[in-house]
């Protein structure tokens, strides 16, 4: 990741921070600071900003009353509700706004919107449902919870529709819905301190794109994801993924935590994705759902045709489900170059079932001359004590010209470094190996105890 991609996403959470920062600062001064309405539920008496007049029983009836620059407040207890959303420049808070849900705890103060079946409004069955090509929304500080198919056509606790811009979804407790944020070609969104958990309930509906029938996914992406950035959120407990990434470009994964999920990530056709500074443990400790017909086998799961991929400094440990991996380029979704062009650097990798980085064989027609690893770099990553091979490249027909140095892998319980390729590069390989320490490899070379100084 370049400094100047970094320095701009600061600035833009910092310009928003500011923004928030400054909404509350009005809200304190009380309706006469605001040149804008400020609607309120259950009623105008929850706060002292409350516009005169502005009170509604219901969260939605509040939106479809609100114009472009109002601020919506909902108070404390539970909405059995599923929100449309159509309005550009609407600010909805929770009681819990500005409060980090990774951290809080309690449902006593929380604004809890429970889209379950026989819920008030037009949402379709998702708490929140965002409509396609709006602009500048934020949802903050509410427990989101109920979405599935049985609620409406759409099993989500948020939808992000197409092409919507500039989306906001932060300090969320988003749980037991089917899938818990759903986003379909988003652009510039901020998905930020949410506690993404328990989304297991039951399938979602037939109108969600490519998730049709799908459930225990804590983040689903379908689309290109311009400028979208996913920071800071927990993610426990979702069965099939946290994160389900599918056909999407340009996004930003980073410094997220993941526990007893069925895996952390799991990418398909994706290009220009940076994963980093992820942490999780225990993966498939509660069980694992399919996602997209098949279960995940990895921690972080790259398949089918993902190209410019980032996985760089992440802490990854613990998957006892028997063959469960660290970081797979995997064959089973359809082996067509899986991974090329990308870099998997700086991880740590540790007490896996299976291997700790693996490029797999193509194993099933019509995917046997299609490559899992092509013309990628697996550098500096630190992978021990997993149960069969520390770093493994399997023999796929154009599984070449991958470069592998620096790594340090010990402890593996069958082979440290293993290349199944066939040609004249290292040690007979199609690949390139250098300075890896390790005390077992296959072909014997490809990792040294000590390293090449020594």
């Amino acid at each position: 990741m370049n400094r100047l991609h970094v320095m701009l996403n600061n600035r833009k959470r910092f310009l928003f921070s500011a923004a928030l920062a400054g909404v509350l600062v009005l809200l304190a001064g009380g309706a006469n600071a605001l040149a804008n309405t400020v609607w309120c539920v259950p009623s105008t008496s929850i706060s002292s900003a409350c516009t005169s007049g502005g009170g509604h029983i219901h969260i939605q009836s509040a939106v479809y009353a609100a114009s472009e620059g109002d601020v919506i407040l909902v108070g404390p207890g539970t909405y059995h509700e599923t929100v449309y959303i159509d309005t550009d420049y609407v600010y909805i808070f929770g009681a819990q706004a500005g409060r980090d849900a990774r951290t809080r705890s309690g449902l006593s103060k929380e604004s809890i919107v429970d889209a379950s079946p026989g819920a008030y409004g037009d949402g379709g069955g998702a708490a929140f449902h965002i409509e396609e090509e709006v602009y500048n929304v934020v949802i903050d500080g509410f427990t989101v919870q109920g979405g599935n198919s049985t609620g409406g056509s759409y099993g989500s606790g948020i939808i992000v529709g197409l092409e919507a811009y500039t989306i906001q979804i932060l300090n969320n407790i988003i749980q037991n819905n089917a899938i818990g944020l759903y986003m379909y070609y988003p652009y510039a969104i901020l998905v930020e301190h949410n506690l993404f958990q328990n989304n297991n309930n039951g399938p979602s509906g037939s109108d969600v794109y490519e998730f049709s029938g799908e459930s225990g996914i804590g983040i689903a992406v379908y689309d290109d994801a311009y400028g979208t950035t996913i920071t800071e959120n927990a993610f426990e407990g979702n069965l099939g993924t946290a994160m389900w990434i599918y056909d999407a470009d340009y996004l930003e994964i980073t410094r997220n935590t993941s526990e007893k999920d069925g895996s952390f990530v799991a990418f398909y056709d994706c290009d220009y994705v940076y994963f980093d500074h992820n942490q999780g443990k225990d993966f498939g400790a509660l069980g694992i759902k399919p996602v997209y017909g098949e279960k995940a086998r990895a921690a972080v799961d790259l398949t089918y045709y993902n190209g410019y991929m980032q996985i760089n400094n992440n802490v990854l440990d613990k998957g006892k489900v028997a063959g469960y991996n660290g970081i797979s380029f995997s064959a089973y979704w359809g082996a067509y170059y899986v991974g090329y062009y990308s870099h998997v650097s700086n991880n740590t990798i540790t007490r896996f079932a299976g291997n700790g980085i693996v490029a797999q064989p193509a194993v099933s027609a019509p995917y046997y001359e299609y490559s899992t690893l092509y013309l990628c770099m697996i550098a500096h990553n630190d992978v021990e004590d997993n149960g069969k091979d520390g770093i493994l490249i399997g023999n796929g027909e154009y599984n070449y010209y991958n470069a592998v140095f620096d790594n340090k892998a010990e402890g593996n319980g069958r082979n440290d470094c293993e290349d199944d390729t066939v040609n004249d590069l290292t040690a007979g390989t199609y690949n390139t190996w250098f300075n890896n320490i390790g005390s077992l490899s296959s072909p014997g070379g490809l990792c040294t105890q000590g390293g090449w100084w020594q």
